[in-house]
């Protein structure tokens, strides 16, 4: 009984002290992100990540489209669902008439995807500087390096995002079929319906972490890299849901911009979003700076 009494303070002490350092980095994010201006960083990235969406999601319903025709209109149906309100309409046009037709879908693939791997480069350059610039480190690694290192990250998160679609689209039929054959079908509509949420916070906490290791060498420790890459994905859950909750409810861009109201709410929704982001990539700086 000692024994286990010994063993549990113990545990209880480690993760005391585990969390003190988590809390006082936490409480660091908000302030040393106003002291540097990392709403700057947020707007650059906004600005190459519009660069690199649209190319990047009409690729992702090519490929789809040339496996799966069927599922390409369910695909753009549930990505601009996501979108915040009057955007949703707008990329929902662009991104039908952009991989609309399925003869050219090949054609459009092979375009679309060079564009999204010139496009998410640029991206994750910028993003890699911010990174460097955070922890106070300067990227001295040859440009050669840095490039391929670039290069290979964009491709692998060209393919995530494809791999991410498919499993967003074919698990929800999977879990209505599999439920159909248990004789539960309403049951587990309504469990995909909830586990839904959790699977896509995990996959934008994986798209995240992917991000992470394209920085210095303190971003890319797991320790330290996991708990910011999960508030990063949590933020970013919570500030989509109530900027969309805003737009549509209380905001103005209807009236300030008129028909360019879906894609002004676009643009600062993506500017919010990295800001959750960058609050991740703050929140491990933080923790690395306690460790030491």
């Amino acid at each position: 009984m000692t024994t286990v009494t010994a063993y549990l303070e113990t545990r209880l002490t480690r993760l005391r002290d585990r969390s003190v350092p988590w809390a006082g980095a936490l409480r660091r994010v908000p302030r040393a992100m106003w002291d540097d201006n990392d709403s700057d960083w947020a707007a650059a990235l906004t600005y190459y990540a519009v660069l690199a969406l649209v190319p990047a999601l009409v690729v992702t319903a090519s490929v789809i489209g040339l496996v799966a025709p069927d599922l390409t209109d369910r695909l753009i149906d549930d990505v601009t669902s996501w979108a915040p309100a009057q955007s949703g309409p707008e990329l929902h046009r662009t991104l039908h008439e952009m991989a609309g037709g399925r003869s050219a879908a090949l054609t459009v693939a092979v375009a679309g995807g060079l564009g999204a791997l010139w496009s998410a480069s640029s991206y994750l350059a910028v993003f890699r500087r911010a990174l460097h610039e955070m922890h106070g480190l300067p990227d001295r690694r040859p440009l050669w390096h840095r490039l391929h290192r670039i290069v290979l990250t964009a491709l692998g998160l060209l393919g995530l995002l494809v791999a991410s679609a498919l499993v967003l689209l074919l698990t929800g039929p999977l879990a209505r079929t599999l439920g159909r054959l248990a004789g539960i079908g309403t049951t587990a509509t309504a469990a995909w319906s909830l586990l839904r949420w959790p699977l896509l916070l995990s996959l934008v906490a994986l798209l995240v972490l992917v991000l992470f290791r394209t920085g210095p060498a303190p971003a890319r420790r797991t320790r330290q890299a996991v708990p910011g890459g999960a508030l990063a994905a949590l933020l970013w859950l919570v500030s989509s849901a109530a900027f969309s909750l805003y737009a549509s409810g209380i905001g103005t861009y209807g009236r300030l911009y008129g028909s360019l109201a879906g894609v002004v709410v676009f643009l600062v929704w993506l500017w919010v979003s990295h800001l959750s982001l960058l609050a991740g990539a703050r929140f491990v700086v933080e923790l690395a700076r306690a460790a030491h």
